[in-house]
């Protein structure tokens, strides 16, 4: 593997901030580790099904704000993993279109932390149908951003395809499986994410150290 931490030859790498980027890092970081914990606290206070009951079951309840607030530091992590790439730019469009994915999906994660309170309309509620805008945003953020990172290491831009590629498989069963399995099979999909999100928080923490 490259060395992560060696500035780019361009003239842009003598712009870059250290502090910025191991802050973005560190987020990133904790944006993986944090909200996996708190589900499972949330799973053991609220007698959770791990294999039936859903991430959203937990956001639901005497005990949501335990899960709300994994959603919020979600959300934050991705967010500063967007303000970090951005400073970031390994310069190819698929990149900056990568930039944006991470921008909406820290978005969407706010909202699905705070739509139950509003309700949903028809069948469907508000709720269910953000999750539904995580799908392509979950595919195309590594897929986009891998070509750019293979430039620093090749097998961290596999593992950005092995991101998209499992979770588009565990987030189509979770859709069509059985109600049965739902929460594993929702766990498992977003555990497939880590794929993406850990590598490239690694990639700014140990960029900024190297600057």
């Amino acid at each position: 593997m490259a060395d992560l931490s060696t500035p780019r030859t361009s003239p842009a790498a003598a712009d870059e901030r250290p502090e910025l980027l191991i802050f973005c890092g560190i987020a990133g970081l904790v944006g993986a580790v944090v909200p996996t914990a708190l589900n499972l606290v949330a799973g053991t206070i609220a007698q959770h099904d791990f294999i039936a009951d859903t991430i959203s079951d937990l956001g639901r309840g005497p005990h949501k704000w335990i899960m709300d607030t994994g959603f919020y530091i979600s959300a934050a992590s991705l967010l500063s993993l967007a303000i970090g790439t951005a400073h970031l730019h390994l310069g190819r469009l698929g990149w900056s279109l990568g930039i944006f994915t991470l921008s909406l999906a820290a978005l969407v994660t706010v909202l699905l932390g705070l739509w139950d309170k509003f309700g949903g309309t028809g069948d469907m509620s508000v709720h269910t149908q953000l999750s539904f805008l995580l799908a392509p945003l979950y595919l195309a953020g590594p897929i986009l951003m891998a070509r750019g990172v293979a430039e620093v290491s090749r097998p961290m831009s596999l593992s950005f395809y092995a991101s998209a590629g499992l979770w588009i498989v565990f987030a189509t069963a979770f859709k069509l499986g059985p109600d049965s399995v739902d929460g594993l099979l929702e766990k498992l999909a977003f555990l497939a994410t880590l794929f993406w999100t850990v590598p490239l928080s690694w990639l700014l923490l140990q960029r900024g150290r190297g600057s």
